[in-house]
């Protein structure tokens, strides 16, 4: 054994902690290019030879990931390593894994128990309810649905269940196999509940949505929901695939969750979903077979089949009672005949059973009988019976349901559908609940409705044939008018100093910032469906304004790619509908979720249309904002002069238009720009400006753009203290904030100034901290402070 291999296998059974791990796959990279008398393999070149993400090889050599076993074994084979050291290495590796998991479940853990402590303490001086109430661990999810009223039969498929989950001491996947309308979700749901306290870390439920209408849900969002529901804040939660999967499996390591993957469509959506080997279970259900879960992951397959004639009886039973099932034993037979026995179909005319106790079996089955003009048997005559029994206004309702994008719907929604866009929306509440009673809708969440797929479905088909085709686009206008009234007044609630859209009246709700963060993340989804439907459907107007009040939704939390998304398809709507305004305010969005994104070369194109269409429309404060937006490329483009002129032309036109939130932002930034360029006396003038303007107003963001912009002249003036103050005055409102990528930003001037005054650990510190940032949030600017870490 050579030296060299003497010095890995010391250093890697000394390794504890994932930047340890990092520094020795770094060595190993630095040894193999000193052997070979070539540079090291550059993160690009080590993606590309093993099919990687760029950001995942960026994890594994800066400490922010540990790499899985498979991988780690992979890469360091890569780098040239000795057989002798392969078993080191990875017991090097196992051993960092373990002390992450740990670590990363104290930090929940106690962040948990702050979390907890602080809500006691703040129901305490409220008079809430009694802290025993409120100081539940937050970082024990407990998501399932509700239970299904009078759940009977399946002995069998329960069985299997028990048997798998009692087989398995280590965890491992179930999977519920079974036809439309079988009752998957019943089943699971219903044996969730059986043996929840078998699980007392917590249960997970995600519904994939992989038959219904619209998109289905993706990992990478079912993945930022669970580890949220795990404590983990939404502003830590990783941005890369990898990141989060790692994240999760190590939370749940050691602990013992049931985790639901409700309507899966294909392995692929659900295989990152899985705990891995530790003590938790996952749940899938889906029509599909899913034979790569089985195969590869060691699924094992439940095969739910249609109800026996003994289940379809006592399923009566349990709603309307053993007596009448049993004085009406034949016509029970008939109706589970005509519904193909399908839960779905039974339960529904179960419902109108129980509704109507002195109406006799027979009626209903000779009903049903009469009902079949599609299909021999099966859901279809059911829907048709039970929908035809519905009053006006929920019948109404029902086809109107199937124009909302989302999915799912909540009270005011349905009011606006059903034409109640003034007052209390008590006829859409009646309507609700009838549809809820007649088991057509189901609450999911508390003021939340969703529709079985096949019930969606049959309501889009009835919509199409029975509604007239002005009456749908009218219910479309007004529910994209609630949405976009709502979206807006919640959009203001972010950012105050927002320009509003004109002609837009102000929704009674949300009233508060907190309540406009929330009120957005319900309807995330729904609100993008929203802007692609309207776009569809021929409502440019909608489309882009609506896309116009996600802006800053989705720049706080990192949606970038869906922020790209939605001003895409804004400003297509704008041009269509020939609106020289919109196209102007969905150009400057898009190209500035294209600077998000670190495309620069399209985000300038962009912002030279929206600057031209400003001036169309003699919008001096868009085109304010667009300067400034150039000059911020320019400075990343290494052009300062250009990058001033921008920002002059920019304080000129705010100047004009009283906008003082706008000047504090151009006076901050050029600051920052003459100091890059050595004016010092210059920029500290600008930034002082700015920062008196700042905390006149209460602009806490532009505040923090300004104390860090000082801190940075501090520096080159070679005033280290006065530096490290403003950094962090900025760091700790970026912070209070919650916008990461200013924290990111102020971490990396931070770690600048530390290594300039020669404390190296400091400086590898804040820029470790900024590259997390950065990396969790899939930002390009990671490669730069990478760069400082190698």
């Amino acid at each position: 054994m050579d030296s060299d291999s003497a010095a890995v296998l010391a250093t890697a059974s000394r390794v504890e902690s994932v930047d340890e791990l990092a520094e020795l796959l770094r060595h190993l990279r630095r040894r193999q290019a000193r052997r070979r008398g070539e540079p090291p393999l550059t993160y690009r070149e080590l993606a590309g030879r093993t099919g990687w993400s760029h950001g995942s090889i960026g994890g594994y050599l800066t400490g922010k990931i540990v790499p899985p076993a498979d991988r780690f074994d992979e890469l360091v084979q890569l780098l040239d390593v000795a057989p002798e050291e392969l078993g080191a290495l990875a017991d090097a590796r196992d051993r960092v894994e373990e002390h992450a998991r740990a670590d990363a479940r104290d930090r929940v853990e106690e962040h948990a128990r702050t979390d907890a402590r602080d809500r006691v303490e703040e129901h305490a001086r409220t008079d809430g309810p009694g802290p025993a109430a409120q100081a539940a661990d937050p970082s024990v999810p407990h998501q399932l649905p509700a239970a299904p009223d009078a759940f009977t039969g399946r002995a069998a498929a329960i069985a299997r269940l028990d048997a798998a989950v009692n087989g398995a001491t280590e965890g491992g996947t179930v999977v519920v196999i079974g036809t439309a309308g079988v009752g998957k979700t019943a089943l699971a749901v219903h044996w969730a509940h059986r043996v929840i306290e078998r699980f007392p870390d917590g249960q997970l439920y995600v519904n994939l949505r992989g038959f219904g209408a619209g998109a289905e849900v993706t990992a990478d969002e079912a993945l930022r929901a669970f580890l949220t529901a795990l404590g983990v804040t939404p502003d830590q939660v990783p941005a890369e695939l990898d990141a989060r999967i790692g994240l999760f499996r190590s939370l749940l390591t050691g602990r013992r969750v049931l985790v639901v993957l409700d309507n899966a469509a294909h392995a692929e959506q659900v295989r990152p979903l899985l705990p891995g080997s530790s003590g938790s279970l996952a749940l899938v259900t889906s029509r599909n077979q899913l034979a790569g879960l089985v195969a590869t992951d060691s699924a094992v397959p439940v095969t739910l089949d249609l109800l026996t004639a003994g289940e379809t009886r006592r399923l009566f039973a349990t709603r309307i009672g053993a007596a009448r099932v049993e004085a009406e034993s034949a016509a029970v037979d008939a109706i589970a005949a005509t519904c193909a026995r399908l839960p779905l179909a039974l339960v529904i005319v179960a419902a109108r059973a129980a509704a109507h106790p002195d109406l006799p079996l027979g009626v209903l089955a000779h009903e049903l009988r009469t009902e079949r003009v599609l299909h021999d048997a099966g859901v279809r005559p059911v829907f048709d019976w039970s929908y035809q029994r519905l009053s006006a206004p929920a019948a109404t309702l029902f086809r109107r349901l199937s124009l909302a994008p989302g999915p799912d719907v909540g009270r005011d929604a349905a009011a606006a559908l059903l034409g109640e866009v003034h007052g209390e929306p008590a006829g859409a509440w009646r309507a609700l609940a009838e549809l809820t009673h007649a088991s057509l809708l189901t609450e999911h969440a508390p003021g939340r409705f969703v529709a079985h797929d096949l019930l969606r479905a049959y309501a889009a088909e009835l919509s199409g044939t029975l509604d007239d085709p002005a009456d749908r686009d009218a219910a479309t206008v007004r529910l994209l008018e609630h949405s976009l009234h709502t979206a807006h007044t919640a959009a203001l609630l972010l950012d105050p100093h927002r320009t509003p859209l004109p002609g837009l009246p102000a929704a009674a709700a949300p009233g508060t910032e907190a309540q406009a963060l929330a009120w957005f993340a319900v309807e995330h989804h729904t609100l993008l469906a929203a802007v692609r439907e309207a776009a569809a459907t021929g409502h440019d107007g909608h489309a882009w304004r609506l896309a116009w009040t996600l802006v800053d939704h989705l720049d706080r939390r990192g949606h970038w790619p869906d922020l790209l998304a939605a001003q895409r398809v804004a400003l297509a709507s704008a041009r269509r509908a020939g609106d020289v305004a919109g196209e102007a305010v969905s150009a400057h969005q898009l190209g500035r979720a294209c600077i998000r994104m670190g495309d620069y070369d399209a985000a300038t194109t962009h912002l030279e249309l929206a600057l031209d269409r400003y001036g169309h429309v003699g919008d001096d404060a868009g085109r304010a904002r667009v300067h400034g937006n150039l000059g911020f490329i320019a400075d990343r483009q290494a052009r300062p002069r250009d990058a001033i002129g921008h920002l002059l032309r920019s304080l000129d036109l705010l100047r004009a238009t009283g906008d003082q939130a706008g000047q504090g932002s151009a006076l901050a930034n050029l600051g920052w720009l003459y100091a890059a360029s050595g004016e010092h006396r210059e920029a500290l003038d600008h930034c002082h400006q700015a920062l008196e303007l700042q905390q006149r107003i209460g602009d806490r963001t532009g505040e923090a753009y300004s104390w860090d912009s000082i801190g940075f002249i501090h520096h080159q003036l070679g005033e280290h203290e006065p530096a490290v103050e403003c950094y962090r005055q900025a760091l700790e409102l970026w912070r209070e904030i919650g916008d990461r990528y200013g924290e990111s930003e102020t971490q990396t001037h931070l770690g600048d100034l530390h290594r300039a005054a020669g404390a190296d650990a400091e400086a590898r510190a804040c820029w470790l901290a900024a590259l997390a940032i950065l990396e969790d949030l899939g930002h390009p600017d990671a490669d730069q402070v990478r760069a400082r870490v190698a």
